[in-house]
């Protein structure tokens, strides 16, 4: 399969990658991003790294309507006014370009977006915004449209929510605190295992929302 990520560059997007190569399949893998490669070290190999620009018409085009699956993990957490970055901008407006490309050129791509199964009320905006391109993409791409729903992905990589990540998961797991569930803590390799799991059409309980 040709296998598309959008945002391949970055910290879910690399562990996608990562669990698309070290799985069982062999798989044309691509990552759209701003950077391409840029001078990133150590990427995900082998991958086709493409620099792209998703609010104008470029090569992603081609390159998303001709692949079996496109993963969408563009994105902000939090925006920036410094960075001039935005919810519409860098999430939705992304989103949009490509389901839309999606509906008119091809029935037969899958996308499959990362939403969010909960956060903290400080984040309601980043949960909207999610919201806003699964009710688009449900809209627009029917049963094509994947939405996928981690919590924390913690990974040792990053300390800021590895940490969290592990003591969420003695909470849930340990001392079995249930409405901690909804931020449903899950390691960066596991998570990468469902996606893979998930792109090759089996089921996954990360496409259910815990309450």
């Amino acid at each position: 399969m040709k296998i598309t990520i959008m945002g391949g560059t970055g910290y879910l997007g690399q562990g996608i990658l990562a669990g698309f190569v070290n799985s069982k399949y062999n798989h044309e893998l691509i990552s759209l991003s701003r950077s391409g490669m840029g001078n990133k070290q150590n990427l995900v190999m082998p991958v086709s790294y493409l620099a792209v620009d998703f609010s104008h018409d470029g090569n992603w085009q081609s390159v998303v309507t001709t692949s079996d699956i496109v993963i969408d993990c563009v994105g902000i957490l939090i925006p920036s006014k410094r960075k001039q970055t935005s919810y519409e901008k860098n999430s939705i407006e992304p989103a949009k370009k490509v389901i839309d490309q999606l509906q008119v050129k091809t029935d037969k791509t899958k996308f499959i977006f990362i939403a969010a199964n909960n956060a903290p009320r400080l984040l309601d905006d980043y949960l909207k915004a999610k919201q806003e391109v699964i009710d688009y993409g449900q809209k627009k791409l029917d049963n094509r449209f994947i939405a996928v729903y981690p919590g924390m992905v913690y990974d040792l990589q990053r300390l800021g929510n590895f940490i969290p990540g592990i003591l969420l998961n003695i909470a849930i797991n340990g001392f079995k605190i249930p409405f901690l569930k909804k931020y449903r803590p899950v390691k960066r390799s596991v998570f990468s295992q469902e996606i893979v799991k998930i792109a090759a059409g089996q089921s996954s309980p990360l496409t259910k929302i815990i309450r």
